[in-house]
């Protein structure tokens, strides 16, 4: 699991930033971002890292502090999603959105399961 740097943190905003570029350059694994810096996003975090262990192809990237990317047309996405009520979202190899998860089906294994299936499969929504 990548977890990235709080804004607050010393570099924080661009550390999170090249970091998050990584992911989004990499066309080899499908991603799922969790957003939030609370016990139920850790645990959404860390059930999404169990689903993710031992797969190549898949990994997870936890934002505690959505505020590092605010402002990154790159990233719009990520932050309407997060403003929208949204815990979790799944993105494509190509960095595109496969899905959205809610507490509380973002804490459901099969639900997290089927996230990486859709994005690893390529299915984008609007």
């Amino acid at each position: 699991m990548i977890i990235l740097p709080v804004s607050s943190a010393p570099q924080g905003t661009t550390r999170a930033q090249a970091l998050l570029r990584e992911v989004a350059d990499q066309r080899v694994r499908c991603t799922v971002l969790v957003f939030g810096d609370s016990n139920d996003s850790r645990e959404i975090a860390s059930r999404a890292d169990v689903r993710a262990h031992g797969h190549a192809f898949r990994q997870v990237v936890w934002v505690p502090d959505i505020a590092v990317v605010n402002g990154v047309p790159r990233y719009r996405w990520l932050t309407e999603a997060h403003g929208d009520g949204w815990d979790a979202v799944a993105a494509t190899i190509r960095f595109e959105t496969s899905s959205r998860l809610r507490r509380p089906d973002a804490l459901r294994f099969y639900l997290l399961e089927k996230a990486f299936a859709d994005a690893l499969a390529g299915t984008v929504i609007p």
